[in-house]
């Protein structure tokens, strides 16, 4: 749907942020956070402000990545997230892999195998899936707290990238940058147990607004990528890749190119990200794309010309 109403922009102090990068913290006055993704790590600043942040993602490393946000209860670090996520989610993939559990048993068994305290982690954005050489960004609107930048894509033997280093702690302080939300062309929208997105756009960049109104069924909240699709390939051949439950799931090579989305966001959210496009097939996909949450769209050009049209 495309959006009528213009909201300002006001992303400043880009060349503050890079000075404050190297010394590992981000500028209060700025919006804008860099994290490069390599194989297998995330460099970041260590502290950012609160409020309206974008992070600006590229992709340095010869697989897919991305980067999703993990708020930690009160007290607990990117160490207690480890020990716990890494030790239940490494034996649940084991038994997925030898045959000996079924995607029925996975979320009983984490329910065990998960400490309590880890249900109160909430994931609250990030960048979508991105193709090497890429970048992408994403806006969210972040509270003070302990977070964890996290990949969990797989290498080709199946390895979660989270368990080859691509786990980083970041602290969102008290102060609050005085950024607000972009404009957005475009919009995507999770209600009532589905997506709704724009059946084609045009060429260029765009920025769209992602809505948060419904909860996910299953383990994952809602979350929407960006990927193009090569001749021959269609949408629903893709839908089995997005499951981390399945072998092939989110395991490298990505079967598309994907050019970032956002990451999954509590009910009630809105969140924004901003992709390059030129004419062609693309869907928009999210890991809950088993329960119908794929769609395909075209990308025009400049004039709005549809490429299957021309």
């Amino acid at each position: 749907m495309k959006l009528r109403e213009i909201a300002p922009v006001f992303i400043i102090l880009v060349l503050g942020l890079q000075a404050a990068c190297r010394s590992g913290e981000a500028s209060p006055e700025s919006a804008v956070v860099e994290v490069v993704a390599t194989d297998f790590a995330f460099q970041a600043p260590d502290t950012i402000p609160a409020g309206w942040t974008t992070l600006r993602l590229r992709n340095q490393g010869a697989q897919t990545h991305f980067v999703v946000l993990d708020h930690l209860p009160d007290g607990r670090t990117l160490d207690d997230f480890a020990a716990a996520a890494g030790m239940s989610f490494d034996s649940v993939w084991n038994g997925l892999q030898r045959g000996t559990l079924e995607k029925a048993d996975v979320a009983p068994l984490l329910g065990n195998l998960l400490p309590e305290w880890f249900a109160e982690v909430r994931q609250t954005g990030g960048v979508g899936l991105l193709a090497p050489g890429e970048q992408a960004t994403a806006t969210m609107q972040l509270e003070p707290g302990t977070y964890v930048l996290e990949c969990y894509v797989k290498a080709p033997d199946g390895t979660f990238h989270t368990a080859l280093g691509m786990a980083r702690q970041l602290t969102v302080t008290e102060r609050r940058s005085a950024a607000q939300p972009p404009t957005a062309e475009f919009e995507v929208a999770f209600a009532d147990g589905a997506m709704t997105a724009p059946a084609a756009i045009a060429a260029g960049r765009q920025t769209v607004a992602v809505h948060y109104r419904h909860a996910a069924e299953g383990l994952l909240a809602n979350d929407v990528h960006v990927a193009r699709l090569p001749e021959g390939i269609d949408a629903d051949s893709v839908v089995p890749w997005m499951d981390w439950m399945n072998v092939a799931g989110l395991r490298a090579p990505a079967p598309v190119s994907f050019l970032g989305g956002v990451q999954e966001m509590p009910v009630g959210s809105t969140a924004y990200f901003t992709v390059e496009l030129t004419p062609g097939r693309y869907a928009w996909i999210s890991e809950n794309a088993g329960n119908g949450m794929v769609q395909t769209f075209t990308v025009g050009d400049a004039a709005g010309n549809d490429p299957e049209q021309s």
